[in-house]
């Protein structure tokens, strides 16, 4: 499935569409999960190809009718000595301890998480 940009930016999508069971809310929710997996495919097929034309432009900006493209670097890695590393590990070790020990304060909520059963094309 290809998304049509030119149509896509004028088609107006009802965000909570009347849905009457709870069947039809879980299957559209599957439908969506379905579209975006679609989309972030086509996203990391086109990257490879976008890097490279954004890196030929030689800018930093780039200013299109819909964007704003701008160029940023990622996170530097660090080569830390061993006993930094061990430091770390065991930092982790006791962070981890902790958690079995004692419950958390806040930041638990209730979610559901949806799996896909695609086959691989």
């Amino acid at each position: 499935m290809r998304l049509d940009l030119a149509s896509s930016a004028h088609t107006s999508i009802d965000p909570t569409p009347t849905l009457s069971t709870p069947s039809e809310v879980i299957d559209r929710m599957i439908e969506l999960r379905v579209q975006l997996f679609e989309l972030e495919q086509q996203i990391q097929a086109l990257q490879p190809a976008f890097f490279t034309t954004c890196l030929s432009l030689n800018t930093d900006k780039i200013q299109h009718d819909r964007a704003l493209i701008t160029r940023r670097l990622t996170p530097a890695q660090w080569t830390y000595s061993s006993e930094v590393l061990e430091q770390e590990a065991l930092l982790k070790q006791l962070k981890q301890l902790f958690q079995q020990n004692h419950e958390p304060t806040s930041g638990r909520d209730i979610t559901w998480a949806i799996k896909l059963l695609l086959a691989t094309r």
